[in-house]
């Protein structure tokens, strides 16, 4: 099933004017930044690192994945916000950066078919430079974690769903379902004998105008029914627990906090619903100091879990 409302780019130029001016207003992080580049043979992608202080060894990796035309890919994310969660938390943070020769718009290719595949395209490139940190720094392979928005969350769901062994859990945010088809099974299909239930975080603004709620939903349903086809019965279909939060500190908006707890004993699904907000504000709650408290409930959802073995939720 392919539907135009997955297609980001041609909306995403102008909306996202809208978190340069944010980002230009907004206090950022001023975090110490490294820019390195991976090669393999799908070509080159640059990406820029931030290590906490101490030393690296056995601590966890986030891979976070911007979407199209993001304006603090240039020159590089100092005022990206979850540096300071990565400081607070102790995770080693990295930032890849789209090509424009690949995309005009900066945006990862997730729609194209070599780019849904493992060992394959962008997928090849972002898990490359996943392993290259991994083995460089001497990090936790049991917690390596992996997120992103808009085109950089369907981009995410791409990689959980061809790397299941590599990342322990994603946060495929504001993105779409894999290959814009509805079903577990295209998941477990590519997950192959790797197959598992996979541990997700969900971001999805009610008026998203790009990557709407609908297509927010499809993501969420599309990634309980692979865990359960992985594990059956160790995700449940409904929500096991509702919050409201308010806006305070680092809360911009109120939001909906869905829980998704599996009989297994860990919880497999959060779903965030800021209420008054559109896509291009979705994405700056992600990247700035006001959203930071969500910032913080992602990273905590997301260190929560390690790796397991395939078939096993928990």
């Amino acid at each position: 099933m392919r539907c135009t409302a997955f297609r980001f780019s041609a909306v995403l130029g102008g909306v996202l004017v809208f978190v340069a001016a944010l980002l230009i207003a907004a206090p950022g992080a001023h975090a110490q930044v490294e820019k390195r580049c991976y090669t393999n043979s799908a070509g080159t992608r640059c990406y820029y690192l931030h290590i906490p202080p101490g030393d690296t060894a056995g601590k966890p990796l986030m891979v976070y994945l911007h979407g199209c035309n993001d304006p603090i890919a240039q020159p590089n994310p100092t005022g990206f916000s979850l540096t300071r969660v990565a400081d607070e938390m102790g995770f080693v943070l990295a930032y890849p950066i789209q090509d424009q020769g690949a995309n005009a718009l900066y945006c990862w290719n997730w729609d194209k078919p070599g780019n849904q595949e493992r060992d394959r395209g962008e997928p090849s490139l972002i898990a490359g430079i996943t392993t290259t940190l991994i083995d460089g720094l001497g990090l936790d392979r049991s917690r390596v974690y992996l997120g992103g928005y808009s085109a950089g969350g369907a981009t995410t769901t791409n990689l959980g769903a061809t790397y299941p062994d590599l990342y322990a859990a994603i946060a495929p945010m504001a993105g779409a379902p894999y290959r814009t088809q509805l079903g577990g099974q295209v998941v477990i299909d590519a997950m192959g004998p790797r197959a598992r239930p996979m541990p997700t975080f969900f971001l999805q603004t009610l008026f998203d105008q790009v990557s709407n709620i609908v297509i927010g939903r499809t993501n969420l349903t599309q990634w309980l029914e692979a865990d359960n086809l992985a594990d059956p019965g160790s995700a449940p279909r409904l929500p096991t627990g509702v919050e409201l939060l308010m806006p305070g500190q680092g809360i911009p908006i109120p939001l909906t906090l869905e829980h998704y707890a599996s009989p297994r004993g860990c919880e497999l699904a959060q779903f965030t619903t800021p209420l008054v907000a559109e896509h291009a504000f979705g994405a700056a709650i992600l990247q700035q100091d006001f959203g930071i408290d969500v910032q913080r409930n992602l990273m905590r959802f997301l260190l929560a879990h390690r790796m397991t073995a395939p078939h096993q939720a928990c």
